[in-house]
């Protein structure tokens, strides 16, 4: 059989075409695979994104918190100023009250003489009142507007400078919390007990440091609202325990315990009620009287009764006279009710 040139060429490109085709495929099957890289990258790519987006985020809200911090802290700050021009204001506005200073024990032993010589006025004496007539609580039957004034001083939980209170007896911090005069004579010995420990743990729970100055054996006290140290000093007191027993012939105080003398009340201390004290005592102000004016270290006055003895101003709402070991000061609300229960829990009779 014959073929020609154009025939031959038509035969042979039949033949080679299905091997040409499928070498074609190859490459395709190669590229297509090619692809899962590509892929691969792209996501990796996506992935690397997410971690340079995660640190700047959190730079973005690390700033947030600082800010809310320090906001939180600055109005802290404030707070505590505002507290502080708050109370030096109240107390610039007495202007006849001076802060305690140390004195001398020469000046306590002179000052502390003086006022042993001065007389209570006439039925104001505690003195006089204990050794005719013992102490005892005023309960619930009686009623106060019943009550002759003479024998007012006689009820242990009815002291002067609380009598005239409104309501009569009680505690001005209880009274504000709504015990009434019929509530608070109802208690016995020992709800007064707890009332007036749980106020008592108020100024034992303030910050204490042991001076690191001259004198190591001086507590301080922090006070906290007016940024300054408080000296817990046993000289601030006029009257020593001795001179207490003396005045009201009383048996010396046991090794552990003290006497103090509160309106006119003689009561016996432990080291936490003692130490209480102190606190209340350096908290006050100290009463300029006119010179060579003493106090009656055992009359038993009312606030009406100290103003009008002693001319003395009236005080602005919150404040109290208190006469403590002999000397005249002037307490806030809070100080003056735990000195008050001092004088009712630690009574002696």
């Amino acid at each position: 059989m014959k073929f020609t040139p154009l025939a031959c060429a038509t035969i042979l490109a039949c033949a080679v075409a299905p091997v040409l085709n499928a070498g074609v495929a190859l490459p395709s099957a190669t590229i297509s695979s090619l692809t899962v890289p590509m892929a691969q990258d792209s996501q990796i790519v996506k992935i690397k994104n997410d971690k340079e987006k995660g640190p700047k985020k959190a730079k973005k809200e690390k700033p947030k918190k600082e800010k809310h911090k320090k906001e939180k802290h600055a109005n802290k700050e404030k707070k505590h100023e505002k507290q502080a021009k708050k109370l030096e204001k109240k107390f610039e506005k007495h202007d006849k009250v001076k802060v305690k200073i140390k004195r001398s024990k020469e000046d306590r032993s002179r000052i502390s003489s003086e006022i042993l010589e001065v007389r209570a006025p006439e039925g104001r004496d505690m003195s006089v009142l204990l050794g005719a007539v013992p102490l005892a609580l005023l309960g619930s039957q009686i009623a106060f507007a019943d009550v002759p004034e003479e024998k007012l001083l006689t009820y242990r939980n009815c002291p002067p400078g609380l009598a005239k209170m409104d309501p009569p007896c009680v505690p001005p911090g209880l009274a504000k919390k709504g015990v009434t005069y019929e509530e608070w004579v109802a208690y016995d010995d020992k709800q007064l007990d707890d009332i007036y420990l749980d106020q008592r743990e108020y100024f034992l729970d303030r910050d204490i440091v042991v001076d690191g100055g001259k004198d190591m054996d001086r507590d301080i006290v922090r006070d906290e609202n007016l940024d300054r140290d408080v000296f817990l000093d046993d000289d601030t007191l006029l009257l020593s325990s001795d001179q207490i027993a003396s005045l009201y012939d009383l048996r010396p105080a046991p090794a552990d315990k003290r006497y103090a003398l509160i309106d006119g009340q003689p009561v016996l201390l432990t080291h936490e009620d003692y130490t209480s004290l102190l606190r209340i005592n350096e908290l006050a102000r100290v009463e300029n009287l006119p010179e060579g004016v003493r106090i009656a270290p055992t009359a038993a006055l009312t606030q009406n009764e100290l103003r009008q003895t002693y001319k003395l101003p009236q005080l602005e709402t919150g404040n109290n006279y208190a006469v403590v070991n002999g000397e005249l000061v002037t307490l806030q609300d809070s100080a003056f009710e735990t000195l008050q229960l001092i004088r009712i829990a630690r009574a002696i009779f």
